[in-house]
């Protein structure tokens, strides 16, 4: 199966327990992006739907939607109950670079959409990178309410659209909250991370996600390194102290023949 098949058929099986779990009286969506000082990171979906949903929709996620969850690079934690008497589940998802988890974010679709992520590094002139910006944009709507959660393709692997009889009458945002959380390296932050966060609405209107954060690299100092930096300083004052030494003869050797004449 090819990577763009793979990243499709996540959506369709990340948007599927949701609209399974619709039925609920509330559901909570939190997404949240962590991202390392070397670019690399995880993603996490967690929604927590309550007490409700275990009348409407006791199989909030067959094993085969886990089983596809699995193959195209997400990992699954629950459905779990609560002690509330709701469930919970978790999906995560590792990106090695910024175009993995703009293909991650984008992979989710609505209310997220549009995504794009960057990371500039700066580097000198031994290669080494010393900073580095990072940004990440995004748009975040639901224009059709339920229906951009599925497509003629989700509708076909479900045999319609899930719920649409519980769901009569009802808006996003009556039964759900989207909350999006962005973790990214800073070195003017406190921890050397800085932390940002979005409600995304779901009454058709449409809102931005931007944030940039910027780093420095400190290059550790290695016993190679070390050993270089003392030579260097050995070699200058060899170079130095060579240089006052035939200064020294020169004037020596000039002394000597001014004396003989003198003799």
């Amino acid at each position: 199966m090819g990577a763009v098949h793979r990243l499709k058929s996540a959506r369709l099986l990340l948007l599927a327990p949701l609209m399974l779990i619709l039925a609920a009286c509330q559901l909570d969506v939190d997404i949240a992006v962590s991202m390392t000082a070397n670019g690399s990171g995880s993603v996490s979906v967690r929604v927590v739907a309550d007490e409700e949903l275990v009348e409407a929709a006791p199989s909030i996620a067959s094993r085969v939607l886990v089983d596809d969850l699995l193959e195209a690079g997400w990992l699954a934690d629950g459905p779990s109950q609560l002690d509330d008497g709701g469930v919970v589940i978790t999906l995560t998802h590792n990106f090695a670079n910024a175009d993995e988890l703009t293909d991650i974010l984008n992979s989710i679709g609505p209310p997220i959409s549009e995504v794009s992520v960057q990371r500039d590094l700066t580097r000198d002139t031994a290669d080494r990178v010393v900073a580095a910006t990072n940004s990440i944009s995004a748009t975040l709507k639901l224009t059709d309410g339920f229906n951009d959660f599925s497509d003629a393709e989700l509708n076909t692997l479900l045999g319609g659209m899930p719920f649409e009889d519980l769901l009569e009458g009802r808006s996003p945002a009556d039964v759900m909250t989207v909350d999006i959380s962005i973790a990214l390296p800073d070195s003017s932050a406190d921890g050397q991370e800085r932390i940002e966060e979005w409600s995304a609405p779901l009454d058709g209107t449409s809102t931005s996600l931007e944030m940039t954060t910027s780093q420095t690299t400190d290059n550790p100092t290695t016993l190679t390194s070390r050993i270089s930096t003392a030579l260097g300083f050995l070699l200058v004052g060899w170079i130095a102290a060579s240089g006052i030494f035939i200064t020294w003869v020169v004037v020596a050797r000039r002394r000597r023949a001014l004396t003989r004449r003198d003799d």
